[in-house]
């Protein structure tokens, strides 16, 4: 699962799609965020199909149910613009959070949308984690890579980005823990 991620290279951004955006170390669910679809755009994380009498608030959507779940026979594909998220790892009683990267290259998330009460909501595609990152969390967001972004969007399948292996990971403190805390300390290694 995917519960929170961060968007703190504003200069890529800026760089890349043309946007000016507040930098944020801890994106928790019901956040706007930065997507891509035919072009940038913000939108809620919190996906709900068109029929649902009352909001389901997903924010993470299963690869392998993806074509299968009633919940998603409606969505549009969209990429959500992040440099890195966050897991937890459970050691007995208490949970240690970790920060997954790429060098703080921007990453694109592979995600689902629709329109629910007026207001566009999305959430993002995981899959089973690589063996490496899943010494932490046994799930990943899907990453796209900037060549395959066109045909994620346009309904191909890309569930395996060799990107996945470029990913590495480190402790950080339980600020991240709390979705008030939005500063640097949540992305900081922790000893």
């Amino acid at each position: 699962m995917c519960g929170r991620y961060s968007l703190r290279n504003s200069k890529s951004v800026k760089d890349k799609h043309l946007l000016n955006i507040d930098v944020s170390y801890n994106i928790a669910p019901s956040n706007q965020v930065l997507t891509l679809t035919t072009e940038p755009t913000f939108m809620k994380w919190s996906y709900n199909p068109t029929w649902a009498k009352s909001p389901m608030n997903l924010i993470n959507a299963r690869s392998e149910t993806l074509n299968v779940k009633p919940s998603f026979k409606m969505a549009k594909r969209c990429l959500i613009i992040a440099d890195g998220w966050f897991e937890w790892r459970r050691t007995n009683n208490s949970k240690q959070p970790y920060f997954f990267h790429m060098n703080d290259n921007l990453l694109n998330f592979a995600g689902i949308y629709t329109e629910y009460n007026g207001e566009k909501g999305c959430a993002i595609i995981t899959k089973k984690a690589t063996t490496h990152l899943s010494e932490v969390h046994h799930r990943m967001p899907v990453i796209i890579a900037d060549d395959d972004a066109d045909g994620w969007l346009s309904g191909e399948d890309v569930f395996d980005s060799k990107l996945s292996d470029n990913i590495d990971y480190y402790p950080v403190s339980t600020t991240v823990n709390s979705p008030r805390n939005n500063n640097i300390d949540c992305v900081t290694a922790s000893l």
